[in-house]
């Protein structure tokens, strides 16, 4: 599979929970139990519900159908909260497509921040990157992730 010549973003709706679900189990090695914690759970509704969860479903298809990609923002704290591509996606546009949108959600005369993985991490490297080339740069370290992964905040400076 190529880069997808269609990366169609969309929010997200409660249909899309269990898909959402599959996504996080991609990615708990990473990251951490999430499936069957109720917090996870809980804030995820939570989001969808606050119309700050975005997806990308496979063939840009409906609601309900599998996600490519889902990324979860914080308009408060002017933050991503949750960003994950699915494995069989990466380096095919999806992330670029989330990444890409919720930038003009979030306020660009703010700071912007996110959590991610230190540039120890070899699995972190590919989200890095993208960040990077978004403007987002290192800030602070931010301590593991419940597997072990260490983490930085990454910002992009404010506009102007």
């Amino acid at each position: 599979m190529g880069v997808l010549t269609t990366v169609n973003v969309q929010p997200a709706t409660i249909e899309d929970f269990e898909s959402w679900l599959d996504l996080a189990g991609e990615v708990e090695h990473l990251f951490g139990a999430m499936v069957d914690e109720p917090s996870f759970r809980d804030a995820l509704k939570e989001s969808i519900r606050e119309g700050r969860s975005f997806c990308v479903r496979e063939g840009d298809a409906g609601p309900g159908a599998p996600l490519l990609g889902g990324i979860v923002i914080i308009f408060s704290r002017n933050e991503i909260e949750w960003f994950a591509v699915s494995g069989r996606c990466r380096g095919k546009g999806v992330g670029k497509a989330l990444l890409t949108h919720v930038l003009t959600l979030l306020d660009a005369r703010r700071d912007i921040t996110v959590r991610t993985f230190d540039h120890s991490s070899e699995e972190g490297r590919p989200a890095r990157r993208l960040y990077r080339a978004f403007g987002f740069r290192d800030h602070g370290s931010y301590g593991p992730t419940p597997t072990g992964f260490s983490t930085v905040v990454m910002l992009r400076q404010k506009e102007g």
